[in-house]
């Protein structure tokens, strides 16, 4: 559960990244998830998607000259920052990264090594500007751990299937977006409003060309957390009850915490 306090004084965000790692199945386009441990302290047994802090090492030089590069947004020293931390926690969590080339063989060797060296090593490079930025949340102001989540999407490597990590990931899994959003709707998972929004998005798409052309949101995403007749609420922007007047992203304008689950809905409807 996530630890809100409207009362908190806010705590600065630590830089984040996560990956959407797609590919085209048998019935439509499928995203790597991964069900996090219920002993972890922050957002414990949910399903989200690989990703995790970024680390002062994941902007070494080493790790550059092991990088294909590219252009455009979040191509500050920040952003290809954020982009190394999604494809190494990836690779950390559920054993995939965007590598060109990549067998399965050679990504559980990266995974046992420093993975510069190991990228170094194997004659491979990090597809950093495979990478398509897709969308950027901001923990609430009253939560106590908070976290500026770049998200991303790429395109995973062909015919290999994620492998648990056994610590942070207790199950991975490439799954429809449509079908995770049902066990959602059905009690079956946990997921937290950037992973239900993430996913409601990519139902729009079927196939992965698709997906990764759909124009980003770029603008931070901070839900504001209020209590309004007893309920616990997480505003978007553009909802009556945020200080943002625009939306940016589209879908409800806000969750609502009814029976565990964060349920989406727009203002002023049940």
């Amino acid at each position: 559960m996530l630890d809100l306090d409207s009362s908190r004084v806010p705590v600065t965000p630590r830089p984040a990244a996560t990956i959407l790692l797609l590919r085209n199945g048998p019935a439509g386009l499928e995203v790597c998830v991964m069900q996090r441990s219920k002993q972890s302290s922050f957002m414990g047994g949910a399903v989200v998607f690989p990703g995790g802090r970024v680390e002062p090492s994941d902007a070494a030089d080493e790790l550059r000259a092991v990088s294909e590069l590219g252009e455009g947004a979040w191509w500050d020293d920040e952003g290809r920052a954020a982009r190394v931390a999604a494809c190494r926690e990836a690779l950390e969590e559920v054993g995939l990264a965007p590598i060109a080339g990549v067998t399965r063989d050679e990504l559980a060797e990266l995974r046992r090594r420093p993975l510069a060296a190991g990228l170094a090593d194997l004659g491979k490079k990090l597809a950093l500007d495979s990478l398509v930025p897709f969308a950027r949340w901001v923990t609430p102001e009253a939560e106590s751990r908070r976290f500026d989540a770049r998200f991303f999407l790429a395109e995973a490597p062909p015919a290999i299937e994620p492998v648990s990590d056994d610590h942070e990931a207790v199950r991975v899994l490439f799954a429809q977006p449509a079908e995770l959003l049902a066990q959602y709707e059905r009690d079956e998972i946990a997921l937290f409003p950037p992973t239900h929004r993430s996913l409601e998005l990519l139902t729009e798409h079927s196939t992965v060309a698709s997906a990764l052309a759909m124009a980003p949101g770029l603008e931070l995403i901070c839900p504001r957390f209020v209590v309004e007749d007893g309920a616990p609420i997480l505003a978007l922007p553009g909802d009556p009850l945020h200080d943002i007047g625009e939306p940016r992203v589209r879908g409800g304008s806000r969750y609502v915490l009814s029976n565990g689950r964060w349920a989406s809905r727009n203002a002023n409807v049940p």
